[in-house]
């Protein structure tokens, strides 16, 4: 009966119908990406729409800030929906899964010092509807919102050849295991068509090295490892990073980077918060904050060697 009245309480006044808005979206953007001028692009490519902040923020924050790198490329697999589907609480306007991909699209924004405004589109990719949100003619972020691993057919289950095809929340589109491999090519692709170098920024899917990871972290990476040898790009890096391993390890990050990590991930909660949801500001969440913990960088193209090892964790794994 309490949180009746709480609820009822925050509803009068204005708490369930309030919404962080940090840009003013639009289905139109104004900018034009300029491809050919691109020398330099980087892509982080994550399972889950806080990933890239937990656990390679100041990589991606200082990416952001390096007018040398000219285009930054975000892309997430999961709605990060942890089973809730579209289900939303009393007088949300938006779902979990929408609060907290809003706030990973104004953390973004938040290392771009706020400067751009952020336009947000429908485009066609593969044949299929996917959602691309642009902060300048700089940085794009593309979330292809499947169902996080839980009760629902996951990625992993997908990687592992448990289940045939998965459907995005958004528009209830089925991709199997090679649709989503095509479509982040044809992302890939698209974005680096006149590049010279890019750069590839996943999840450690050792189980040696980041042992007891989600396992959406790893059929993400592994997805990206099986796609890396088939794209047209000239020069190609890889790098990965440790994720839930690195609770026990300390904080690493100082000065400026360690600040950036604790106001980004607050800034975050802000957003959950405004759309009427708890911020991620637990113990749980926090004991990833101000870390940041590379695992290997190496040369896709001189070390195919060691992209074949990093595949066979597939049977590893499962």
């Amino acid at each position: 009966m309490k949180k009746f009245f709480l609820v009822l309480l925050r509803f009068f006044f204005g708490y369930g119908q309030r919404q962080f808005v940090p840009y003013a979206a639009s289905p139109t953007p104004t900018i034009i990406k300029n491809n050919k001028a691109i020398q330099n692009i980087s892509f982080f490519i994550v399972a889950h729409p806080d990933d890239i902040e937990l656990f390679m923020g100041k990589e991606a924050r200082h990416q952001v800030l390096n007018s040398d790198i000219e285009r930054k490329v975000f892309i997430v697999l999961s709605a990060g929906d942890a089973n809730r589907k579209n289900r939303k609480k009393p007088f949300r306007k938006v779902s979990w899964w929408q609060a907290r991909e809003q706030a990973h699209t104004t953390a973004i924004s938040f290392w771009n010092d706020h400067k751009n405004e952020v336009f947000e589109q429908e485009i066609t990719i593969n044949g299929r509807y996917i959602t691309e949100i642009t902060i300048g003619s700089d940085i794009s972020l593309y979330n292809f919102r499947f169902p996080d691993a839980d009760k629902n057919t996951s990625l992993a289950e997908l990687v592992y050849l448990e289940k045939d095809s998965i459907s995005d929340l958004a528009h209830q589109q089925r991709y199997s295991l090679e649709d989503i491999k095509q479509s982040l090519i044809e992302i890939i692709e698209l974005e680096s068509k006149y590049a010279q170098r890019a750069s590839f920024y996943i999840m450690d899917c050792d189980h040696e090295r980041n042992p007891d990871d989600h396992k959406d972290h790893q059929a993400t990476s592994l997805i990206v490892l099986d796609i890396l040898p088939k794209l047209s790009i000239k020069e190609k890096s890889l790098s990965g990073y440790l994720t839930y391993f690195i609770k026990t390890k300390p904080i690493n990050l100082e000065g400026e980077d360690r600040e950036k990590s604790f106001e980004t991930w607050a800034l975050m909660g802000e957003v959950l918060d405004c759309c009427g949801y708890k911020k991620n500001d637990d113990e749980h969440h926090m004991q990833w904050v101000g870390k940041e913990y590379k695992s290997f960088s190496i040369q896709p193209d001189h070390d195919l060697d060691e992209i074949n090892n990093l595949n066979k964790l597939r049977i590893q794994n499962k």
